[in-house]
């Protein structure tokens, strides 16, 4: 890799789907630490599921309004932890839709993202589904290094 590349690299910035496992703490601290060695920033990106209740719009808009508040809260948390710690503020989005193609979305279309950090889940029978969908069948459309963090190293990564 050319010196050019490598400066390129530097200042990335480190990806993070959010969600309110006890696992997504492990990957703000990795991803922080990632950052700071490198320079670089957090992103944090909280897909928000839709939902599709026929005949009910009313219950639908709200239900979807209090989801957004909830995506709102957990990711200005976490952005505040991150600003604590760095010094920096993350880039901060919230989308709604299928969270695999919006992660990939997100990359394809912001070059400075290096890689995608993801905790597994402390049980050893299903690491989540987002570490299961990019360690198998999406790992060929990812286009940054996937680093998976086991939710039980929190405490070795802040």
């Amino acid at each position: 890799m050319s010196d050019e590349a490598v400066n390129k690299k530097r200042k990335g910035v480190f990806l993070i789907a959010v969600d309110e496992s006890e696992e997504f703490l492990s990957a703000v601290n990795c991803a922080i630490k990632f950052a700071k060695a490198e320079n670089g920033y957090v992103a944090l990106l909280n897909v928000i599921e839709p939902m599709h209740l026929q005949n009910w719009k009313n219950v639908e808009d709200r239900v979807r309004k209090e989801m957004r508040m909830q995506a709102e809260q957990v990711i200005w948390d976490a952005a505040g932890c991150i600003i604590d710690k760095t010094g920096k503020i993350p880039m901060v989005c919230i989308e709604e839709g299928d969270k695999s193609d919006l992660i990939l979305k997100t990359i394809n279309e912001n070059e400075n993202i290096v890689a995608l950090v993801l905790a597994s889940s402390n049980t050893s029978s299903n690491p989540g589904p987002l570490v299961s969908y990019f360690s198998g069948k999406g790992l060929s459309r990812l286009p940054v290094p996937l680093m998976i963090v086991p939710g039980h190293l929190s405490h070795c990564c802040g």
